[in-house]
C-alpha cells in the first residue's frame, strides 16, 4: 500500500497552477490511499451521489459525478473513483474525461455491491491528470438488507398540491444526506380515522389537525418516490389520539384515559386555537380501542403502500384511570400495544419514548429500533445523547439502534432565521460518534421544533455541505460505529489538554469502545465552549476552539497494533489517515503516543489489531 509519511509530504506534493487560475496538487505515482491532504477545489467536479441511500448484497450501485469545468479552457484527464471499506480500497475504477471549457455534465459510475451485508463503504472520486490531482469529492454506499440494522430516519411535512417532478426533486435532494426512512407526519386527516372517505371514494385532498390542505396524489408520489430509492415510508400518528368528535366515528368513551377515577374528566392535550381540534388520549391497554385503531391503520396501507407504522406519545402523562377507575400505568401498556399492532397490520413499527418515558417496557417490544425524542428539561447536555444510545443497547442485548430526536435552536425557531451550525455539528457528532442517528432532515430542511411544518430556520449553505459529510461519515463508518461495538473502560488522555468523560464544558470528551479487531476512540471537541447544553436555543454558539498537533495516549490491553487511522467528517471528505504513533509496553499494557494532525468538532481514531 502506497503510503507518504509525514517528513516526505513536502517532498511529494507540489503545487501548480492550470490555465484560469486553478489550483492541482502533483502526487508522486499518485494513489488514493496516500495520506496527503488533496486540493478540493470545486473547480470540475461539483457534486458525487450514489442514485439510492441503501442497497442491498450485490446490488447495482450508481454513482453519479457532476462535472462543471470552471478552468476556463477545455480539460482532459481521468476520473479515478476508489470504493473503500476503512481504510482498505476494495475496488479501483478509472475512465478517461474530457469537458470543454465551462462544460457540464454528469457521468454515472457503475458498481457491483459486495455480497457481504451490512457494509458500509467510503467513495473517493478524483480528477486526475497525469499525476496531478485537479479535484476530489467523497460519498458513501450503505449495503444493507434492512434498514433498521443502520436507520438513517428523515421526515415529510408538508403535502401541497404539487407535480410530481417537484415531489422527485425533493426526494432526490433527501437521498444525498443517504436518509433511508422518511416519517410521514401528519399526513393523515383525523386521528382516529386517517383516511377520509373508503377505498372507493378517496378525496383529491382533505384537512389535516392545523387545518392544513393535504393531497392525496402527493402523499402517494412520496411514498412511490421513496421506494425507488431503497427508503421506507412511515405512516405516522398517535396510539392513543382522537378529535373530541370521535364519538361521531364510533370511538367510545369507555375506551377513554381519565384523569380522575370517576371517568369526570378525560385526558387530552390542547392544541392551537384555530386547529381542527384538540386531542382527546384513550387507553392503549384498551382491546376495544386496539381493534378499532389497528383497523383504521389496516385501511391506510391497504390504499397508500406505507412500510412502517410510526407510533407517537406524548410523554409522561401523570397518575391516569381507565374508565372503571382503575389506576393505568402507561409504559405498561405499551410493549402490548405494539407487538399487537405489528402483529395485526403485518409492517414495521417505530415507538416515539418521549424524554425515555417507556424506554424499558418499548425495548421488550418488537419495535424494528428505539426512538426517543429528548427534551433539556431532563436530558439537557451532550452526555444524555450517549447515554440513551448507550442504554438502548443495554436494553435490547445490542441489537437495536437508537434514533434520537433532538430539536435544535429550539428557542430560536419561532421567528425567521438561520440554524446555528456550529451547535448542529456538535449535536450530530455527539449523536453519530455514540452510535445513534439523528431525526432532523426532510422536505422542509431541518427540524427547529416537535411540530415538523416548522420551517422558520434555515440551513445555510455551509450548514447543508457539513451535513451532506457528516452523513457520508455515518454510512461510510457506520461498521465503527454502530455495528456490536461495546465500552472500553482503557485509559485515554491528551497531552496539555484537559479531557473529560461526560461532555464537560471546555475539554475534549474522550471515550472508546471495541469490537473484533478494531477499538475505536472518540474525540469529540468542546474546548472554548462555556456550555454544554445541547440544544443552543439562541442559536449563537461559537465553533470550538481548533487544535492541531494533538498527542493521543492510549493504552490496549490485548492484541498486536496492525495499523492506526484518523477519520473525522470535518478533514478530507471523511477519508482515512494512517497516523504516527509509538508503543510502550509496560507488563501486559501496550501504551501508544498518537499523532493527531487537527481537531476542529469531531475526530475518530481506529486501531486496527490483528
Amino acid at each position: 500500500m502506497f503510503t507518504l509519511k509525514k517528513r516526505s509530504i513536502i517532498a511529494a506534493i507540489v503545487v501548480i497552477s492550470i490555465g484560469g487560475g486553478g489550483l492541482a496538487y502533483k502526487l508522486k505515482n499518485f494513489n488514493a490511499e496516500a495520506s496527503t491532504k488533496v486540493l478540493e477545489s470545486g473547480k470540475l467536479i461539483s457534486d458525487v451521489y450514489t442514485d439510492k441511500a441503501r442497497y442491498n448484497p450485490k446490488d447495482s450501485v450508481s454513482v453519479k459525478v457532476e462535472l462543471d469545468n470552471k478552468f476556463n479552457k477545455a480539460y482532459k484527464g481521468s476520473l479515478e473513483i476508489y470504493f473503500k471499506y476503512l481504510n482498505n480500497t476494495v475496488e479501483k475504477k478509472k475512465l478517461e474525461l474530457s469537458l470543454g471549457s465551462k462544460e457540464k455534465k454528469t457521468v454515472d459510475i457503475s458498481w457491483s455491491a459486495p455480497s457481504e451485508d451490512y457494509k458500509g463503504y467510503l467513495v473517493e472520486v478524483y480528477a486526475t491528470h497525469g499525476s496531478y490531482v485537479d479535484d476530489n469529492k467523497n460519498t458513501a454506499v450503505d449495503v444493507s438488507s434492512n434498514w433498521d440494522r443502520f436507520p438513517r430516519y428523515g421526515y415529510i411535512a408538508e403535502y401541497p398540491d404539487q407535480s410530481k417532478d417537484k415531489t422527485e426533486s425533493i426526494i432526490d435532494n433527501i437521498n444525498k444526506f443517504h436518509i433511508d426512512g422518511l416519517q410521514f407526519y401528519d399526513w393523515q386527516n383525523k386521528h382516529q380515522k386517517p383516511l377520509p372517505g373508503d377505498e372507493s371514494n378517496i378525496p383529491k385532498f382533505w384537512a389535516d389537525i392545523a387545518n392544513r390542505d393535504i393531497y392525496f396524489q402527493t402523499v402517494k408520489d412520496y411514498i412511490d418516490l421513496a421506494h425507488s430509492k431503497n427508503m421506507k415510508a412511515a405512516n405516522y400518528n398517535l396510539i392513543y389520539g382522537a378529535y373530541t368528535d370521535y364519538q361521531e366515528d364510533g370511538v367510545k368513551a369507555e375506551w377513554g384515559i381519565y384523569k380522575d377515577s370517576f371517568h369526570t374528566e378525560q385526558d387530552g392535550y390542547p392544541l392551537p386555537e384555530g386547529w381542527a381540534s384538540n386531542i382527546a388520549i384513550f387507553n392503549p391497554a384498551n382491546k376495544d380501542w386496539q381493534k378499532y385503531i389497528y383497523n383504521k391503520e389496516k385501511e391506510v396501507f391497504k390504499i397508500l403502500n406505507f412500510d412502517i407504522y410510526h407510533m407517537d406519545t406524548l410523554g409522561n402523562r401523570g397518575t391516569t384511570f381507565d374508565y372503571d377507575g382503575n389506576f393505568v400505568n402507561l409504559p405498561d401498556t405499551y410493549t402490548d400495544f405494539v407487538n399487537n399492532a405489528k402483529s395485526s397490520l403485518g409492517v414495521g413499527v417505530i415507538f416515539n419514548t418521549v424524554n425515555r418515558y417507556g424506554l424499558e417496557q418499548v425495548a421488550k417490544s418488537n419495535v424494528d429500533f428505539l426512538y426517543s425524542e429528548l427534551w433539556p428539561s431532563d436530558y439537557p447536555n451532550y452526555y444524555y445523547f450517549k447515554d440513551t444510545v448507550d442504554k438502548g443497547y443495554e436494553l435490547t442485548s445490542g441489537k437495536k439502534s437508537t434514533v434520537i430526536a433532538a430539536y435544535m435552536n429550539y428557542g430560536s425557531a419561532g421567528v425567521p432565521g438561520e440554524f446555528n451550525e456550529n451547535s448542529v455539528r456538535l449535536a450530530d457528532a455527539a449523536i453519530f460518534a455514540a452510535g445513534g442517528a439523528h431525526i432532523e432532515l426532510g422536505d422542509t430542511g431541518m427540524l427547529g421544533r416537535e411540530y415538523f411544518p416548522n420551517k422558520n430556520l434555515k440551513m445555510t449553505a455551509s450548514l447543508v455541505t457539513a451535513m451532506r459529510n457528516y452523513y457520508d461519515f455515518l454510512v461510510a463508518y457506520e461498521n465503527l460505529l454502530r455495528d456490536g461495538l461495546k465500552d472500553s473502560k482503557n485509559p485515554i488522555s491528551l497531552n496539555d489538554i484537559k479531557t473529560s468523560t461526560n461532555g464537560q464544558a471546555n475539554t475534549i470528551w474522550t471515550y472508546a469502545k471495541e469490537k473484533n479487531g478494531y477499538e475505536v476512540v472518540q474525540l469529540i471537541n468542546l474546548l472554548g465552549m462555556n456550555k454544554e447544553a445541547w440544544r443552543d436555543d439562541g442559536a449563537n454558539y461559537d465553533a470550538p476552539e481548533t487544535k492541531k498537533d494533538l498527542k493521543l495516549n492510549y493504552t490496549i490491553k490485548t492484541g498486536k497494533v496492525k495499523g492506526v487511522y484518523l477519520a473525522s467528517p470535518d478533514l478530507n471528505g471523511g477519508k482515512a489517515m494512517k497516523l504516527n504513533y509509538k508503543i510502550t509496553k509496560e507488563g501486559v499494557d501496550t501504551k501508544l503516543q498518537i499523532d493527531v494532525p487537527e481537531l476542529q468538532y469531531w475526530d475518530m481514531v481506529y486501531i486496527e489489531k490483528e
